[in-house]
């Protein structure tokens, strides 16, 4: 699975992977920044149910970030969003990834000390009129 360069602001995307019912118990779970978007990765289950599907997505995204450098930082389970005759049928799963990447401070001014150092060293005397 290969995450498009568009599906990511700044460092986080998010995606979906969708499951749904072939045949019998079999299931194809397809990953996608958007409904209408391009197929970004797809695995199939053979004799498993919805809960299947849904579990198979999350360790299927976690060994993709594991691989890929990426942190899994929020999944969400939508299943029950389907009615009750359609909720067999399908699986739906949201993914907020990140880059793992630890942000550079080359272009920081390390020369001047923070305003917050001043101020938390410095105490304030209020004078009183008598």
């Amino acid at each position: 699975m290969e995450i498009p360069e568009t599906a990511w602001q700044g460092d986080m995307a998010v995606f979906f992977a969708h499951g749904a019912r072939q045949s019998g118990d079999d299931w194809a779970v397809r990953a996608q920044t958007q409904p209408d978007s391009e197929l970004l990765g797809m695995v199939t289950l053979a004799g498993r149910g919805q809960d299947d599907a849904a579990n198979a997505a999350v360790k299927w995204m976690r060994d993709h970030c594991t691989g890929n450098d990426l942190e899994l930082v929020r999944i969400e389970n939508f299943n029950d969003q389907y009615g009750d005759d359609q909720r067999k049928h399908f699986s739906l799963i949201r993914f907020t990834v990140a880059r793992s990447e630890a942000p550079s401070i080359a272009g920081w001014d390390s020369s001047r000390p923070s305003t917050f150092a001043i101020r938390k060293g410095r105490k304030r005397t209020r004078s009183r009129a008598a």
